[in-house]
């Protein structure tokens, strides 16, 4: 039963996810192609030998294949590599082909993919904050750095943040953040505990971070992380001065000796060269680590630190979930693109990007705790995908969508289309790059889930 469970949350899930929003993509393909009056020969949902399939009136084959992850559209005219000029030509030139089209209409059919994935992912997050609500922030303080402001002031864990420099906390993570660089140092804060209001002065510290693009920054932090959530045991190096050097069982048997109590950890991955570990006190709360002490629980594998679990949603206004839903349509781009610049100058490795079995894992980790994180969490992950396939797919390579309007723009420019062969050895070369730095990446994601 078990593995069945394993297999639905990560595979089955994930296979469906994943054709979900390529069937989006090229659905926008074709109703832009049939737009501009392109025949279509075949929609095929994955790829394979057909398993089930129709021919409509107007001859296109609809199919469902044997491996359902992905799929693709079958235009009326698209070349084949290393056809000889004569039926280059011919076929170029048929009757409803997508190259009788003009250069701007195949530049809009080649658009219509990645168009069709964003208009859906701000679409389905708009729906998810009106219907579902956004995450709104926990005021309550889950961990406290040893050493830090917050810890020489003598706030402890559970007590609720309620005014930071005479302003009400907000009820956004990103404004509690702007509140902090904005207030004093030392800050001035309120909390409420055990129903008293009690006024502390904390003094700051800086924050090294890097931003989207590998830029240095720095803020102000009081050294409290707010609200519960999960850390992995091989990332905690000491439980209560006890030396772990990241050993998860190890870990896991001092946590369970410890349930109840608050304890002190050492906890960081250790990755990139600048990367820090830090003393947090927490709390080994009961209810939320029941499943540390079993092997076939989600959480077996990491420590949830928080007095209480506690997620919570508000739903928005229309014009508020659609403004919030461009917002996190624009994060998602800034970081997928920051991930690819840094890769480019050298910065980063593919380590930031995942495969298959990355999205595998991640989807299914999800899904297995929608019970507690909502089910929109699905929803967001959909949302993610179809952005970056969206993106991804605009990439400047000829088998992409972005190399087909790299021709369009050269035509435009030039007058005239590079010609067939040029296009296909372009198109041999791009897959063999695409599809040997795919394999690579789901090969090290492999390794890594198995290490």
């Amino acid at each position: 039963m078990y593995y069945l469970e394993l297999f639905f949350y990560y595979g089955f899930l994930t296979a469906l996810v994943l054709t979900f929003v390529v069937f989006i993509h090229e659905m926008g393909h074709y109703l832009m192609a049939r737009f501009f009056g392109v025949a279509v020969d075949a929609f095929s949902v994955g790829f394979g030998r057909e398993l089930i399939g129709r021919t409509d009136r107007r001859g296109m084959r609809w199919r469902i294949c044997l491996f359902p992850i992905g799929g693709y559209v079958v235009m009326r005219g698209e070349l084949p590599p290393f056809q000889d000029e004569e039926e280059v030509f011919e076929a170029e030139y048929a009757r409803g082909s997508l190259w009788a089209r003009k250069n701007y209409q195949r530049a809009l059919i080649a658009f219509a993919g990645p168009l069709a994935n964003f208009i859906f992912a701000l679409i389905l997050m708009a729906g998810v904050y009106f219907f579902v609500g956004k995450d709104v922030a926990n005021p309550e303080i889950g961990a406290i750095e040893i050493g830090a402001g917050a810890d020489r002031s003598g706030l402890k864990l559970g007590d609720q943040l309620i005014d930071i420099d005479g302003h009400p906390v907000s009820d956004e993570f990103s404004e509690i953040i702007k509140q902090t660089q904005e207030g004093g140092d030392p800050l001035s804060v309120v909390v409420r505990r055990n129903g008293d209001l009690l006024p502390f002065q904390i003094s700051l510290s800086d924050l090294k971070e890097e931003d989207d693009f590998g830029d240095k920054t720095s803020r102000k932090v009081m050294g409290i992380v707010m609200g519960s959530g999960a850390w992995d045991l091989e990332a905690i190096y000491s439980v209560d001065g006890i030396p772990t050097q990241g050993n998860a069982d190890q870990t896991r048997a001092l946590l369970l000796s410890r349930l109840g109590q608050d304890v002190t950890v050492l906890f960081g991955h250790i990755k990139n060269e600048g990367d820090v570990q830090k003393l947090y006190r927490i709390h080994v709360s009961k209810a939320l680590n029941e499943g540390l002490g079993d092997s076939e629980h989600i959480h077996y594998h990491s420590v949830r630190y928080g007095v209480k679990d506690s997620i919570v949603h508000k739903p928005l206004s229309f014009l508020s979930a659609w403004t919030e839903s461009f917002i996190f349509f624009g994060k998602i781009i800034r970081k997928t693109s920051g991930v690819l610049y840094q890769m480019v100058v050298g910065k980063k490795d593919s380590g930031d990007l995942g495969g298959v079995v990355k999205i595998g894992e991640m989807t299914g980790e999800n899904a297995r705790q929608a019970d507690r994180l909502g089910y929109s969490v699905l929803f967001k992950i959909l949302v993610i995908l179809s952005v970056n396939i969206g993106f991804l797919n605009l990439l400047p390579l000829p088998m992409l969508d972005g190399g087909h309007l790299s021709f369009n723009l050269y035509e435009a420019i030039c007058g005239k289309a590079p010609s067939a062969k040029v296009r296909a050895y372009m198109m041999a070369a791009s897959v063999g790059i695409v599809l040997s730095f795919v394999i690579l990446i789901n090969i090290r994601d492999i390794f890594e889930i198995f290490s």
